[in-house]
């Protein structure tokens, strides 16, 4: 697995939220075994799930999709709404379900996950994005990266009457917000949506982590969004970026 924290860096509050008590405590015990990582509370539905929020303070929460009483989708856009209002980050949300479907992977971004992965995710995967999304960073399952890019053009041709043969035309909706963002700001979105980590994007422009973490919230808060994942939507839908010009990095 990825390289631990400092032993001196406070741990990663995790909470789990699963309707299945099975999946939940074999999440916790894959996340536990970490040294960095904390499992802090475990929940069986989305309103217990916000309730332990409030009670345990979680800095990332693994979040099921199909849970009784209030389902994930609704639980993240709560917590969303929530941090938001208060203008924190935290927690960020993971979301992890069974079914590779284009419409849970776009109601997830839209409700503002962090991050979307299939439960049978391999466990380096799922630890590595839980560290992602903690320091600020996008996660998505590979297969379904793909499937959400390719569902977002279709949606624009369906939108803008044309065919598989023709390019799809860049969203106009986004056009006015896009121009409020500085020259920097639309290459650290295109950077962005291409697969750039925070490190990448360092790394790649010759700035600090610190530098590019401001650019990137700046860029999100113009755009009206709320994580990254969210913003390679819209470069997508924009037309900034076009399918294919992606290079999904998977850094923990």
């Amino acid at each position: 697995m990825a390289a631990a924290a400092e032993l001196s860096e406070p741990k990663i509050r995790i909470l789990v939220a699963d309707d299945q008590g099975v999946i939940r405590m074999g999440l916790a015990m894959i996340l536990d075994h970490e040294p960095d990582l904390t499992t802090v509370a475990q929940a069986g539905d989305g309103e217990e799930a916000l309730r332990l929020i409030d009670q345990y303070d979680p800095d990332v929460v693994l979040m099921d999709i199909r849970m009784p009483v209030m389902d994930g989708l609704v639980a993240t856009e709560r917590i969303t709404a929530a941090n938001k209002a208060a203008g924190r980050s935290k927690p960020a949300v993971l979301v992890l379900t069974t079914f590779d479907d284009e419409a849970y992977v776009l109601s997830a971004v839209r409700a503002g996950a962090s991050g979307f992965l299939l439960k049978d995710t391999d466990p380096d995967l799922l630890v590595s994005a839980v560290r992602a999304v903690h320091r600020g960073d996008s996660l998505v399952d590979p297969a379904s990266t793909r499937v959400l890019l390719e569902r977002c053009v279709e949606l624009e041709r369906q939108i803008g009457g044309t065919t598989a043969a023709a390019p799809a035309q860049p969203d106009a909706r986004w056009a006015g917000m896009l121009g409020q963002l500085s020259e920097r700001e639309r290459e650290i979105l295109v950077w962005m949506a291409r697969g750039l980590s925070n490190r990448d994007l360092a790394s790649k422009l010759f700035v600090s982590e610190t530098t590019v973490k401001t650019h990137v919230s700046s860029v999100l808060s113009k755009l009206g969004l709320s994580s990254r994942v969210q913003a390679v939507v819209v470069a997508y839908e924009a037309g900034v970026v076009r399918p294919g010009e992606a290079e999904v990095r998977w850094d923990a």
